[in-house]
């Protein structure tokens, strides 16, 4: 390679043949030359790093479309969640309020407590709802609340149900309906002995009606007794269990027999005029162990008279 001040030559000699080649440039061609593989290198090098650099903000941009997905996600399936557990708490809550009523334990100031702490609940979830990304928490939180509360009132609610359920075949097993409809004969209490003419405790009431009027049995039970009494004639005892026991006397016919299981409003026997009786009749008595207790205290009883009166 030769050398002068304004000029470069470049000797290239090629193999085995000993020829050569010779090529001289002027400096201000080389500097124009290196000047153009720079910016080459450099137009590469800003293409690259620009690329990069767009693919690492499109990457960035898919994880954070990705995690907001996700976000999403999470928010619409804890609102679902929470929405679900807020309607079936409203709805228990109904419910609760009315098998108190059947148990008689009416707190309309109670009432109004649990309905405005379910309103302050929904507030505050609408709240967390419109807060900022980090809330997300606070909304498992405030479901978690929820969901105990909702726990909560789930054991309250089947505690009232079981013992609604105890009341309502309790009352099934408690005399409460006529056992005949007719003239009442002869009350509960002292009297002359239509018979004999003496002073007795008359221990139930007496019905007057037709002879072969049907008789119904008064509550759910099974029949302890079904035969023939020298002071009753052809006379029914049932259990009611819960204590209760009920006696229809003088009968014509008996339909029942021992042993039956028979249910509320069931025909058992037939008006007559057996035993100790001066006229087709029912004598009807209604025992609590082995106390006699007026019958008329249970002709037409509801549950809640039973409840508060009789049990």
């Amino acid at each position: 390679m030769k050398k002068n001040t304004n000029t470069i030559s470049f000797v290239i000699f090629k193999n085995n043949s000993g020829k050569s080649t010779s090529l001289t440039l002027q400096t201000r061609q080389i500097k124009l030359i290196c000047a153009g593989i720079l910016l080459t290198f450099l137009t590469l090098g800003i293409g690259i790093y620009l690329s990069y650099n767009t693919n690492i903000k499109q990457v960035a941009y898919s994880q954070l479309k990705k995690e907001n997905r996700h976000y999403q996600e999470k928010i619409k399936n804890i609102t679902e969640t929470y929405e679900q557990m807020s309607t079936e708490l409203s709805s228990l809550i109904e419910k609760e309020e009315e098998l108190e009523l059947l148990l008689g334990k009416v707190h309309v100031k109670r009432r109004k407590k649990k309905r405005k702490k379910v309103k302050a609940y929904n507030k505050e979830f609408s709240k967390l709802l419109n807060s900022p990304k980090d809330s997300i928490e606070k909304l498992y939180i405030a479901s978690a609340f929820i969901s105990n509360y909702l726990d909560i009132y789930k054991q309250k609610y089947n505690g009232h149900l079981d013992k609604t359920h105890y009341m309502i075949t309790k009352f099934e097993h408690t005399p409460s309906i006529h056992p005949l409809y007719g003239n009442l004969m002869s009350r509960y209490g002292w009297r002359s002995h239509p018979v004999s003419g003496r002073r007795r405790f008359h221990r139930g009431i007496d019905i007057a009606s037709w002879t072969g009027a049907p008789i119904q049995a008064t509550a759910d039970g099974i029949v302890e007794y079904a035969g023939w009494s020298p002071t009753f004639g052809e006379v029914i005892v049932i259990d009611h269990y819960y204590g209760f026991r009920t006696i229809y006397a003088h009968c014509s016919v008996l339909l029942a027999k021992k042993r039956d299981i028979v249910k509320k409003g069931e025909v058992i026997a037939q008006v007559g005029s057996t035993g100790l009786s001066t006229g087709p009749h029912l004598h009807y008595e209604v025992k609590r162990g082995r106390q006699s207790l007026n019958p008329i205290a249970f002709l037409d009883l509801d549950m809640f008279t039973a409840r508060r009166k009789i049990w």
